[in-house]
């Protein structure tokens, strides 16, 4: 068995993190234009080389515009970013994404979990309740134990819910936002109460099971906005 060396971070991640920082704490802000090529490097001590393979993984992470023949400037990263650039700014805020971060992630769970219930209760089979009832005892076992674990079942569940509709790619998305809100997820439960997070799931088993739809929606999202009201005040 042979393991590799550790090592820290290349000076293309150094330089990667310090250009970030520099737009996330508004020292560089959207429109701003950077110096040349040169010029960076020579300033931050680094080569040509690094800086111009910096700035197209920036670019690629929606962080900067590289304009031919005119120069870098500053992306607007909240509408030109991807997944990368939000992972970039919850390590830039400690791994804990703020309210209004939360309060978006709670829309993305809606975009993404509704549908998924439509479509799960209109054509389940009787495994896929079955898998949706194992959740009920494990969460039940959980009651009183440690609140993440509580929390990661529920995220389990409603994940499960996803996947056992045919969609691909949503629980993908699910699954890379869970590091950054298994906080608020713990969070939710806490709030909704242990308790009723249980019983709302086993309700939903049943409205999926009977087909419907519309009242699994209507508990799910009535629950959501309970907590983000929370949230906001």
């Amino acid at each position: 068995m042979e393991f590799k060396k550790i090592n820290t971070l290349s000076i293309k991640d150094m330089f990667l993190t310090q250009i970030e920082e520099m737009i996330l704490s508004g020292e560089l802000r959207p429109g701003d234009k950077l110096p040349a090529e040169r010029e960076i490097a020579d300033d931050m001590g680094i080569s040509k080389t690094i800086v111009h393979e910096g700035i197209r993984e920036l670019a690629r992470m929606g962080f900067l515009d590289v304009i031919s023949r005119q120069g870098v400037y500053v992306a607007d990263y909240a509408s030109s970013g991807n997944l990368d650039t939000l992972f970039a700014i919850i390590r830039y805020r400690g791994g804990m994404p703020d309210k209004k971060m939360i309060s978006s992630l709670l829309d993305t769970r809606i975009y993404l979990e509704c549908p998924a219930i439509e479509l799960l209760a209109a054509r389940h089979t009787a495994e896929d309740i079955r898998k949706l009832e194992r959740f009920h005892e494990k969460m039940q076992l959980a009651m009183d134990g440690d609140i993440n674990t509580f929390a990661e079942l529920l995220f389990l569940y409603r994940r499960t819910l996803v996947v056992l509709s045919g969609n691909c790619i949503s629980p993908l998305i699910m699954n890379a936002f869970f590091d950054a809100s298994i906080s608020a997820w713990a969070d939710y439960c806490e709030f909704i109460g242990r308790k009723t997070t249980y019983e709302s799931l086993v309700q939903t088993t049943k409205y999926i099971k009977e087909g419907s739809a519309a009242d699994a929606i209507s508990l799910f999202k009535q629950q959501i906005e309970q907590y983000r009201k929370h949230l906001l005040s």
